[in-house]
């Protein structure tokens, strides 16, 4: 029975190419589209699940109150890791970990890499159980001038040769043996790293970090208890840590599980809100839209065949079959067809994975070798087909035989209102996205249009490293005597990376209770004039004022000068950490966090020729490769230990928008898949529908109707059906899209022409493919469908 089943499904699939195919088609692209946003999920959901007692395993999370707010941030005290280990009871391990400075050159015989390292504690291995290669986990970090390397870097560095105990050099002055070599960390790692270093190494290389106190947050801290059931008693202690070693501080730490990290790290006034989960939520709802979208093409084209149908199960029926049967039947034909659709889907699915990877930035990969992906892929296929061939098994199984033999049945009557649900439910899925890339683009223009307080345009900037730290004054000499800048500043940050900041300021008029979080930017001479920053009261930092680079004068922003309320700012004494500065001048708020936040109040100390990163203003007579050659050449010559490294300003400002324009680019890419899936069953549908009034087409062009008439008649019910997909989705849109937006400070407002240009494009792709359709039985000769009459 089984084997028939089978082997009448197969004849039917074969019989019926052309709908197999459309079928076929549907069913692939959305099966690919499913599995493509189900591995991307999986990817999320599975970050730092290769550590073992992962429950166990917690981050410090500091509260700060200030602004009227609570500041969630996870930088800590360098002293917290002590006191936790000696204060809080059913603690195993406590480590720290920055990364801060720690990026450098490795340098190894004639072999320099930059990458990228962290400092930690050698209690670091008891919390994560990073797998040693070689090396022991336990002794690794002990001695001061031991680094632990990745497989890969090892690999770059020693070749096959066995790196332990091989003395490399950091940043070509400190001194390093290797002492064990760890596996490769995954791409869904948190905190990646190609090499470990001491925190000893850290304290001899930043005197301050040997005497930062609980005022300084800079260092991740890391618990494992013994056991989570004692995660309430040691939390208690850690919340009150910081108000027992910092009098007068109001900050909270408190233990946070390290595996919610990733997908839960947004916070609101010290409580979790959510995250990358909301992402991963949304696209779990996206990959079940998409393939609900798919099994309503199904659906939809299957009960549109009836009468084609209808005549085998009234024979079927006459002769004795039960309408269980023909249930089983029908369902065999759908699975068969899924399972054919999923072949197809893999293939998509394997050719589209490497532009994912390169478009999102991860490493998703295909899992041939798990089981489970196997059981999973056979599970969807067979849940998609059952779900998929459902309801046409029960609406074909249900024909009246004695009807259907007899003449007097008409097909289709009692499924047409079920397809015409199906289609006006697919069509509000691609308005809706459609509507969702139009507004995410034009709120990422809106914000990258936004004035942001200086010019990025031929600003460049590069790490200040080796001896090219001291060197800024004659860098800045030798390339306006070559005529490649203009002018050049130095920073102690990144033009575009925020981080730096401080509660330690007061002013006069400043009440007890008021605490505000300034901004901390450090900046050298001609600051202004080489960011373009608009300068719109007093001066901006000299060589000819002492008392600049002494630290005794400093410039604020405009959100400073609000928030102090000083209506005459220059020449106003504040304090900064009990120290008196004059205010010297005032700048427009530029943008130096997230361009979507509210800008902070800032205060700008000047940081003289002393430099972390050096930014150059490019002279734009000249090509941007005479210029960049100019400075290489001049790069090698002062700091020749290091690559020259140049990174334009406005394309590390545009990676501020790389999680808007993520979603915008998935928004289309799925957005036009959803239509193209539903326009694949309409297309089925116009041709159906086509087919069935051939005769009547025939007809009424003989009575003298003109193409025109013909396809309005075909037209108009299709139309009509996305015209009421189209009024059910705006207020969907509306609501969705308007919650989206009320998550930026700056946004744009949700235009009635969004929605009306969503709905036109819907209805222009519809009409143009029911019109293929219908056309082509237009223009078809009568003569040839009514000869048979």
């Amino acid at each position: 029975m089984i084997k028939n089943y089978f082997k009448i499904a197969w004849r039917n699939i074969k019989r019926h190419k052309g709908f197999s195919l459309l079928n076929a088609g549907g069913l692939s692209l959305g099966m690919a589209s499913c599995l493509l946003l189900l591995l991307y999920i999986g990817y999320h959901l599975n970050y730092d699940k290769q550590f073992a007692d992962l429950d166990r395993i917690y981050i410090i999370q500091n509260n700060q109150p200030g602004d009227g707010v609570i500041h969630t941030f996870t930088s800590t005290p360098r002293p917290m890791a002590q006191a936790i280990k000696t204060q809080a009871p059913g603690v195993e391990a406590v480590a720290r970990f920055c990364s801060y400075t720690a990026e450098g050159l490795i340098t190894y015989n004639d072999k320099a890499f930059k990458k990228n390292g962290a400092f930690v504690d050698n209690s670091y291995f008891e919390i994560f159980n990073y797998r040693f290669v070689k090396g022991d986990a336990g002794k690794a970090l002990i001695q001061p001038n031991s680094i632990v390397l990745t497989e890969d870097m090892a690999k770059i560095l020693f070749g096959d040769a066995d790196p332990i105990a091989k003395v490399i050099k950091r940043n070509d002055k400190t001194e390093l043996i290797v002492t064990g070599i760890i596996e490769n960390l995954k791409p869904n790692t948190s905190y990646k790293f190609d090499y470990l270093l001491p925190w000893a190494v850290f304290e001899n290389e930043q005197d301050w970090v040997k005497n930062s106190g609980w005022g300084s947050n800079f260092a991740r801290t890391f618990v494992k208890l013994k056991d989570a059931a004692g995660f309430a008693q040691a939390d208690g202690v850690v919340r009150k840590l910081i108000a027992q070693n910092n009098e007068g501080d109001k900050a909270v730490a408190m233990l946070y599980p390290y595996g919610k990290l990733h997908l839960y790290s947004d916070f609101k006034n010290g409580k979790v809100v959510g995250g990358l989960i909301d992402q991963v939520k949304m696209f779990a709802v996206l990959a079940l839209v998409i393939l609900l979208i798919a099994c309503f093409n199904f659906m939809n084209l299957s009960t549109a065949r009836s009468e084609e149908r209808a005549k085998e199960v009234g024979i079927r029926k006459a002769i004795g079959s039960g309408r269980q049967m023909l249930i089983w039947q029908f369902v065999v034909e759908s699975v068969m067809l899924c399972l054919f659709s999923m072949v197809i889907a893999l293939f998509l699915l394997s050719a589209t994975i490497p532009w994912f990877n390169n478009l999102l930035n991860i490493k998703l990969s295909f899992p041939y070798a798990d089981p489970l992906f196997w059981i999973g892929l056979i599970t969807l296929a067979l849940v998609t087909g059952l779900a998929a061939g459902s309801y046409p098994a029960f609406y074909l199984s249900s024909f009246n035989p004695i009807k259907v033999l007899k003449g007097t049945f008409k097909a289709g009557n009692s499924g047409l209102p079920v397809r015409k649900v199906l289609v006006v439910m697919q069509f509000v899925s691609a308005v809706f996205l459609i509507t969702a890339t139009i507004c995410i683009y034009r709120q990422i223009k809106y914000v990258q249009n936004k004035s942001i307080g200086y010019d990025k345009a031929d600003l460049v900037q590069i790490r200040a490293e080796g001896v090219l730290k001291d060197k800024a004054e004659l860098l800045f000499a030798q390339l306006k005597a070559k005529g490649a800048i203009t002018h050049g500043t130095t920073l102690l940050q990144s033009m575009t990376s925020s981080g730096n900041n401080t509660w330690n300021i007061s002013w006069p008029g400043k009440r007890e209770d008021e605490r505000i979080l300034f901004d901390v930017f450090h900046g050298g001479f001609d600051l202004t004039k080489t960011t373009g920053m608009k300068l719109i009261a007093g001066r901006e930092f000299s060589k000819s004022y002492p008392a600049d680079t002494a630290g005794f004068n400093l410039m604020v922003n405009e959100a400073a000068v609000k928030v102090m309320n000083l209506k005459d700012p220059v020449g106003a004494v504040i304090k900064m950490g009990g120290a008196d500065a004059t205010i010297i001048g005032v700048y427009k708020d530029f943008v130096w966090g997230s361009p979507y936040d509210k800008i902070r109040p800032m205060y700008t100390s000047c940081s003289g020729y002393t430099a972390s990163e050096i930014v150059l203003r490019l002279n734009n007579q000249n090509s941007i490769q005479q210029n960049f050659e100019a400075i290489e050449k001049e790069l090698k010559a002062i700091n020749p230990s290091y690559p020259p490294v140049i990174q334009f300003v406005d394309a590390d400002f545009d990676k501020k928008f790389q999680a808007e324009q993520l979603l915008g680019t998935l928004a289309n890419l799925f957005g036009g898949l959803a239509i193209v899936i539903s326009c694949l069953g309409l297309f089925g549908l116009a041709a159906y529908a086509a087919e069935q009034r051939t005769k009547e087409i025939g007809v009424r062009k003989v009575l003298g109707a003109s193409v025109g008439n013909v396809v309005t008649l075909l037209s108009k019910d299709f139309i009509k059906l996305v015209a009421i997909a189209i009024v059910l989705a705006v207020p969907l849109a509306i609501y969705v899209l308007g919650k989206w937006l009320d998550g930026y400070e700056y946004r744009i407002s949700l235009s009635w022409w969004i929605l009306a240009l969503a709905g036109a494009i819907t209805a222009l792709i519809a009409l143009i493919t029911v019109s293929f359709q219908a056309i082509r039985a237009a223009l078809a000769n009568p003569v040839k469908s009514l000869r048979s009459e």
